[in-house]
């Protein structure tokens, strides 16, 4: 029996890594973080193997741009500790946040591009979004004061599911719908009918965060997506309806409808005030800014209003140049930028089936971006690890040549 390689033990390590990180990120932080380190752990013996060093996307002329702007944003971050108030801070910042998530979208675009892990993958992320669902629905039945008189669920009087505000599960729901309406487009009938009912409760859960944002970007992202490719037409109008009726009817049967379009809502007025410290922030030192993961330590010095404590400045565009100056804002963005015109160029390039997933990636992924301007959406664990794992995984995908993911589910 032929014994297997340091890099091929590593590919398997990464494969099996991945299907467990999809299936625990919506539930377990400490997950995340464990999966991470086998992943890295898979990566590195895949690149210590001479056989298989060179088999990495990462290796491709066409990919270099986007490296560079990986590369050049991480270095802005760098150089921003140096101007830190708080070095220390900062130094952990850029670990355990930058470094590690860009280092999971660099992993998961290899991961991605192989063969028969996009059809796993999507089947395992169905998988939990159903049990995300589960305790989603479960609240509403179960989740009662007395015993439960410190859930979530009760003090927001809205769903959260697995997360600890309904704003979080909103996220998921708005960027896993269309992955799963696409994936659902290519199967066969059975399959359709499952995963049409499992997005159709998803947007039911969606519409019981009662998350505004989330709606919105979601509506944006299907929307481009319909623009980009006629034969999602269907299902996205269908997708657009369902999210403002169950939205609607959901408002209106609370009572909230005036309280969500208001803008002397709580939450509004909080995110105005949040983001005036965060300009005040960007206009005291534009360049490298006050250092990267430092903009809760400097909250309080430009507080104008609200609640006097430190905040993240709920505009993850706003902090990034916060943290690094102007000179990361347009570094993050024009990695930003590059990730989804490589998404593009690999629509341009791969099967019909592939395709269709490749669609509902980048839906999911824009909603994501989309909301993260008005949310801490890069800033939060389990919401920043979905954006990079997608994000890598449909670059992978985008790779591929020959392969389908359609499949029974």
């Amino acid at each position: 029996m032929r014994q297997m390689s340091i890099g091929a033990r590593g590919r398997t390590i990464q494969h099996g890594s991945f299907y467990v990180l999809l299936a625990m990120l919506p539930f377990s932080k400490a997950a995340i973080e464990i999966m991470f380190g086998v992943l890295l752990l898979g990566w590195v013996m895949e690149r210590l193997d001479p056989a298989t060093r060179a088999e990495t996307v990462w290796a491709r002329p066409s990919f270099r741009p986007l490296a560079l702007a990986i590369g050049g944003f991480l270095a802005v971050c760098a150089a921003s500790i140096a101007v830190s108030d708080f070095p220390m801070t900062s130094a952990r910042g850029f670990v355990g946040k930058w470094l590690e998530y860009l280092m999971l979208f660099v992993m998961m675009a290899d991961v991605g591009s192989r063969p028969g892990v996009a059809r796993r993958g999507l089947v395992i992320l169905a998988c939990s979004a159903f049990a995300v669902v589960l305790q989603a629905v479960g609240q509403e039945w179960f989740v009662v004061p007395g015993p439960f008189q410190y859930h979530p669920a009760l003090h927001y009087r809205r769903m959260t599911g697995p997360y600890e505000n309904p704003i979080d599960l909103a996220t998921y729901m708005m960027v896993v719908i269309p992955v799963l309406a696409s994936y659902a487009r290519v199967q066969a009938t059975r399959g359709r009918w499952l995963l049409g009912i499992l997005v159709m409760a998803l947007i039911g859960c969606l519409a019981r965060t009662e998350a505004l944002g989330a709606w919105l970007a979601l509506c944006i992202g299907v929307v481009v997506i319909i623009s980009v490719d006629r034969t999602m037409r269907r299902i996205g109008i269908g997708l657009l309806v369902a999210v403002v009726v169950l939205a609607g009817a959901v408002l209106s049967r609370g009572g909230h409808l005036s309280d969500v379009t208001s803008w002397s809502d709580i939450g509004k007025v909080d995110r105005l005030v949040m983001w005036q410290a965060a300009v005040g922030m960007i206009r005291d030192r534009p360049i490298l800014g006050h250092g990267v993961n430092t903009f809760m330590a400097n909250y309080l010095d430009y507080w104008v209003g609200g609640e006097r404590q430190p905040r993240y400045a709920h505009n993850c565009y706003l902090q990034v140049a916060a943290e690094t100056g102007l000179v990361g804002l347009l570094a993050f963005t024009a990695l930003l930028w590059l990730l989804f015109a490589r998404l593009v160029a690999g629509l341009r390039r791969i099967r019909d089936d592939d395709r269709m997933i490749l669609l509902g990636c980048l839906g999911g992924l824009l909603a994501f971006a989309v909301q993260a301007g008005i949310d801490t959406n890069f800033y939060s664990l389990r919401q920043a690890a979905l954006f990079w794992t997608l994000a890598g995984f449909a670059i992978g995908i985008g790779e591929r040549t020959g392969e389908t993911v359609s499949g029974s589910v």
